[in-house]
């Protein structure tokens, strides 16, 4: 084809697309087939305004009605195809696309609100840790709490003043720190720990961490100077203080409340201390005026023969303390840092995730050189609890695994093997557990290294009826707890 040169009205249009230009081509191989191969020089200045116009029109059809065009080869030359649809339709699709982005920036808007009401919730000055038990003095659950002169009561029953402190079962509240009464999310426990201390439990397990800085600053850490937190940001939780924090003079001084109450309790305590909080938890302790209540062997490096309840209570020592975590080591039980003994010397335990509901038999993860050489923990820890398949506790859970029945069907799988002597529970509150360990413990009363039920059973059962020897038969045996324990 000839190629003309540009006119001034040409000029004003844009460059020609391969598109036009193939379309330009079409129109030109078709007139000069219709006024035949003599006249085509004659007719090239007819023929280039004919392509002119058509190629306007061609552009004013694409504008107006806004759509775009495909060239397809065929073999009879070249075709022109609509590839967009017509503007009515390019309308919806902008009010779709407009009713989406509404509705992205409303979820979005949502969302922010939501979480700032529950930032507000969480760290607002009403969340400030509020769990001070006015009344610690035991009232329920215990056959001493009524009994005006109760100076042969020990943790709640004679029987067990005679036995050594790791043959007395213990009911464990896990996660202590962590409760709903206490504005935690997703807590182990419905109820502080000082309800269960009041109770009837007699072991805690406490874990600790240090807070994000802008929690410190919302003023749920007290960082007393008196205590060495001036510049702390040490708090009990489970690892990050965003879903709940206690203050650790709170919890210190509430534990030491409740031991200095009453005279003729003991408590096991179990710290967990996460990375870079034992520094801080230990400065804690010492100002807190806990550890004089102590234990502290005089000179065994690793306790083959623990005290029993009563030696504690008259020496005052009625707290012992275990505790692991960020770099804590064995260490000579008559020489440990602050009177904490370290929780791997002297725990065994069941796993913590509840995979083990069935089992009585201690963990493989947490055996050690002593225990492959046949030397045994002096405690054994039963974890007793399983989460929800969100990984969150379970309240709904801890119900079923409470109760009395699950507890005993538990128990019996130990058979003739290592009963435990810590039985750690969530939701304290839920289901029969107190029950449970009262049975389980007034059976046991040694007289002279030995075991016999006359403190507990006096020969009876539960009916006043004796058997035929004396002792108690052999189904209420299996309910007071009549099993083998050593040590």
């Amino acid at each position: 084809l000839k190629k003309k040169d540009p006119t001034p009205e040409d000029d004003n249009d844009p460059p020609i697309s391969p598109t036009k230009t193939a379309i330009s081509s079409k129109f030109s191989f078709d007139d000069d087939n219709d006024e035949g191969n003599d006249d085509k020089n004659d007719n090239d200045d007819n023929d280039d305004n004919a392509k002119s116009s058509k190629k306007k029109k061609i552009k004013k059809k694409s504008n107006n009605e806004q759509q775009s065009q495909q060239v397809v080869e065929s073999e009879d030359g070249i075709e022109i195809k609509n590839a967009k649809s017509e503007s009515p339709n390019n309308r919806s699709s902008s009010s779709k696309c407009c009713t989406c982005k509404r509705l992205i920036c409303s979820t979005i808007c949502i969302s922010l609100l939501a979480a700032i009401s529950i930032l507000t919730w969480r760290y607002g000055p009403w969340s400030k840790d509020s769990a001070q038990v006015e009344l610690f003095t035991i009232t329920s659950n215990t056959n001493c709490a009524t009994n005006k002169d109760n100076d042969n009561c020990c943790n709640g029953l004679a029987s067990n003043c005679n036995l050594p402190v790791n043959e007395v079962l213990f009911p464990m509240v896990h996660a202590a720190h962590s409760s709903y009464d206490n504005n935690f999310v997703g807590a182990h426990n419905n109820k502080g720990f000082e309800g269960a201390l009041v109770m009837g439990y007699r072991a805690l397990q406490l874990s600790t961490c240090l807070c994000e800085k802008f929690v410190s600053a919302a003023f749920l850490l007290d960082r007393d100077e008196e205590w060495g937190l001036g510049d702390s940001d040490l708090g009990f939780c489970d690892t990050k203080c965003l879903l709940g924090v206690r203050d650790p003079k709170d919890v210190l001084t509430n534990i030491k409340t409740f031991i200095e109450t009453n005279k003729r309790e003991v408590l096991i305590i179990e710290l967990t201390m996460n990375e870079g909080s034992s520094s801080d938890l230990r400065t804690a302790l010492r100002h807190s005026g806990l550890l004089d209540h102590v234990y502290h062997p005089a000179d065994q490096y690793i306790i083959e023969r623990w005290p029993t309840l009563q030696q504690l209570i008259d020496d005052d020592t009625r707290i012992l303390l275990f505790g692991s975590g960020d770099g804590m080591e064995s260490c000579p039980a008559y020489d440990c840092e602050d009177r904490m003994l370290f929780a791997g010397d002297h725990f065994a335990r069941t796993e913590a995730d509840g995979s083990d509901l069935d089992s009585c038999a201690p963990a493989s993860s947490y055996a050690t050189n002593r225990e492959e050489e046949g030397e045994s923990y002096g405690y054994f820890v039963m974890n007793h609890y399983e989460h929800n398949q969100m990984k969150m506790p379970s309240p709904r859970r801890a119900r079923v695994l409470n109760s009395y029945e699950n507890l005993e069907s538990r128990m019996d799988s130990c058979g003739k093997g290592r009963l435990p002597n810590l039985l750690a529970v969530e939701f304290w509150d839920e289901g029969e557990v107190l029950d449970f360990v009262k049975i389980e413990n007034s059976g046991k009363n040694r007289q002279g290294g030995e075991y016999d039920t006359s403190g507990a059973s006096s020969g009876a059962d539960e009916d006043g009826v004796e058997d035929e020897e004396g002792g108690p038969d052999e189904e209420d045996a299996g309910r007071r707890g009549l099993r083998s324990w050593g040590r």
